[in-house]
């Protein structure tokens, strides 16, 4: 009896251990097989910024080059910056990302759950660091698809309103376009356009005329070339040289000279208009221009007699020796004229050479 129940027991004892061999290799395998070993690698967190998270919730997985890496750890509202978003990603992954890396909430499928889709970023970035701030970016949903294409469609039909209007005008011929259609004129006033403007331009080409010349003549491009140089040397020169004319396009000074000369003769005209004196007499009265015109009427009158030999003058103009005995004359009275100064000078100085006066 003993025997029997140790032997009961010993077959127990072997089913359980049988039973627990295989509950561990199950286990094993399921470990291995769900990955779920990568619970217990090293962890850090980041936190993602987004004006809209679109319904991602917390526990999404998140994914770099479309493998699982991590996962939202915590969601959190900022009145300033929006929705902050914390997640859970390998240390080693962090290698891989920059400073100017960037969040994207995907979707799994057309309406399926949300996850995260990190970018790397450029590889001149400096290095992401433990618990730095990313950017988060939403991408387009199907809702979004759907409610720009309402607004196109209502659009599109508006258009095809206005279409439709714009033909029924054609079609009762009002407005320019339905003219532009029926009217031959305009057909015929373009044909004939077209053929005068043909004619022209053989008449041009044919011809030997400046037009001609300016449009195959290369020379006028090269002037107007090196007159452009020209004046860009020019003005480089003015520019680097401290001579006057640069004083005169830079000093402000000759600016204000003219405008105060501007001035003094506004004030002075204003004064000649205002005034009564002699000059505004002058500037209105026509006498003046009377008494001028008759005054070189005479002196041409005279010049003429003069030069027809009449009177003194013309004599003197005409005749030579009396022209060179009167020239004598005058030399010979000057002459006699620094003499009789000479006397006087030392009239002057000796009197008693000249005057004697005696009481006996």
């Amino acid at each position: 009896m003993f025997d029997m129940k140790k032997q009961l027991r010993w077959s127990k004892l072997k089913v359980g251990l049988v039973i627990s061999i295989a509950i561990g290799v199950l286990l094993i395998s399921i470990f291995f097989a769900g990955k779920i070993e990568r619970i217990f690698l090293p962890r850090v967190e980041l936190k993602i910024q987004f004006q809209d998270v679109r319904g991602l919730r917390k526990g999404a997985p998140v994914w770099i080059y479309g493998t699982e890496v991590g996962s939202v750890k915590n969601i959190q509202l900022s009145p300033v910056l929006g929705a902050i978003a914390t997640i859970s990603i390998q240390k080693n992954i962090l290698e891989y990302l920059k400073r100017d890396a960037q969040a994207s909430i995907m979707t799994m499928g057309l309406l399926g759950d949300k996850y995260l889709e990190l970018s790397a970023g450029t590889p001149q970035a400096e290095p992401l660091r433990r618990g730095e701030m990313i950017k988060g970016t939403v991408p387009l949903e199907f809702s979004d698809i759907m409610e720009t294409a309402a607004v196109s469609i209502g659009k599109i039909g508006d258009f095809i309103e206005k279409l439709d209007h714009l033909i029924v005008k054609i079609e009762t011929g009002e407005g320019t376009i339905a003219k532009l259609l029926t009217d031959p004129s305009v057909y015929n006033n373009l044909n004939q356009t077209t053929k005068t403007l043909s004619l022209t331009l053989e008449e041009i080409k044919n011809s030997q005329g400046t037009l001609k010349r300016l449009l195959e003549d290369p020379s006028l491009y090269q002037k107007m070339t090196s007159a452009v140089s020209s004046l860009e040397a020019f003005a480089k020169k003015v520019n680097e040289s401290p001579g006057t004319l640069k004083k005169l396009v830079e000093d402000p000074s000759l600016y204000d000279k003219t405008l105060g000369t501007i001035s003094s003769i506004e004030q002075f005209s204003r004064k000649l208009n205002e005034g009564s004196g002699t000059l505004k007499r002058l500037v209105e009265d026509p006498q003046l221009y009377e008494n001028l015109n008759q005054g070189v009427v005479r002196l041409s009158a005279i010049l003429e007699k003069i030069d027809q030999g009449e009177g003194l003058a013309g004599t003197m103009l005409k005749d030579r020796e009396m022209v060179r005995e009167l020239r004598e004359t005058i030399v010979e009275f000057r002459e006699t004229a620094s003499e009789l100064k000479t006397l006087m000078k030392d009239i002057k100085e000796h009197p008693k050479k000249y005057l004697k006066f005696s009481v006996f």
